[in-house]
């Protein structure tokens, strides 16, 4: 088969090298283009000075820098900021503004695309419909566990998408919707909290064969392992189905290729990667799977340009092997 996917990062992976001083944007980009990434997802909140209002100058700076690192500029995410008052929540009008300004950055920066959250609403992304049309611009919304294409906002999601919305409105799945294990970071964590590494072990073999929180409580297990059995059998238990994506390939218009912890360039423990890749290759996806490290949110002592260097070696090598 032959593909047209490419592997791109988000630089939020690089968020302690970036929070730290170790890498400046221009930096991180260097750093993901001497990995071998193709494109970047850029964290407006984050990597953007004075934003929600940046200037024109620094978004051409910023176009110029890609052009430098030959980067493809797949996505500008933003947020939608609730808490900007602090006597109330934005109303409709703030959050369509506030999109708008987003679109109007991101295509000033070069970036076809922006991603938003699922806090928008059906009714307000449909009414960006207008706008994205008229600045020739995507809209996008990520789709994060504990979310999956079954809960019922998401359904009235897909409608617009693939109705009014075709071409212009789509979303992006976050391959967190996919975890089935827990990673090596939050184990070692558990560890560090006061659970029995015995004992953890054990847990992790009843989550493996489908949890049971009864043998859980009834057993010798102290309040904090029941806490992480409870956690563990809540939250990796493969709400969305893999065969899910071939219905709604058409909004896809990228993807976060989240991981947390790699130590190797070809498998990852908690994610089933092999099979995601072989069904993004089959239903003729084309687009970037953009690679999101999450793991400095429990360890900062974890190497983010080693691990996105797992991450990319590893998905080349599953591309190759489905030519």
């Amino acid at each position: 088969m032959n593909t047209d996917i490419k592997i791109g990062v988000s630089l939020y992976s690089l968020s302690t090298e970036f929070i730290h001083g170790t890498l400046d944007l221009e930096g991180c980009l260097k750093a993901v283009h001497d990995m071998g990434y193709k494109g970047i997802e850029l964290v407006a909140a984050q990597m953007v000075p004075d934003y929600p209002f940046p200037s024109d100058e620094w978004l051409y700076n910023l176009r110029g820098l890609l052009e430098k690192y030959e980067l493809e500029p797949v996505c500008w995410s933003a947020y939608i900021d609730m808490g900007t008052r602090s006597d109330r929540d934005m109303n409709e009008e703030e959050i369509i503004q506030c999109t708008l300004n987003d679109l109007v950055y991101a295509k000033k920066a070069g970036f076809p695309m922006v991603r938003t959250q699922h806090a928008i609403s059906p009714k307000i992304f449909r009414k960006m419909i207008p706008y994205c049309k008229e600045l020739d611009m995507k809209l996008t919304i990520e789709m994060h566990w504990p979310h999956h294409p079954d809960v019922p906002v998401w359904k009235e999601y897909f409608e617009i998408m693939k109705g009014e919305g075709k071409g212009y409105l789509g979303f992006v799945p976050d391959f967190s919707i996919f975890q089935e294990m827990p990673h090596e970071l939050y184990l070692r964590q558990a560890v560090e909290f006061g659970c029995r590494p015995e004992k953890l072990d054990e847990i992790v073999k009843i989550h493996a064969a489908g949890g049971d929180m009864d043998r859980i409580n009834n057993g010798d297990y102290t309040e904090i392992e029941k806490h992480y059995a409870e956690e563990m059998f809540g939250k990796f238990n493969h709400p969305a189905k893999v065969e899910q994506l071939k219905d709604v390939m058409d909004c896809i218009f990228y993807i976060h290729g989240k991981f947390y912890y790699l130590d190797n360039d070809e498998h990852d423990p908690c994610i089933p990667y092999e099979t995601l890749i072989h069904a993004l290759v089959e239903n003729g996806y084309k687009g970037c799977i953009a690679s999101e490290f999450e793991g400095h949110h429990f360890y900062s002592d974890v190497s983010c340009v080693e691990q996105l260097g797992h991450f990319v070696a590893m998905v080349n090598h599953m591309l190759e092997q489905e030519a």
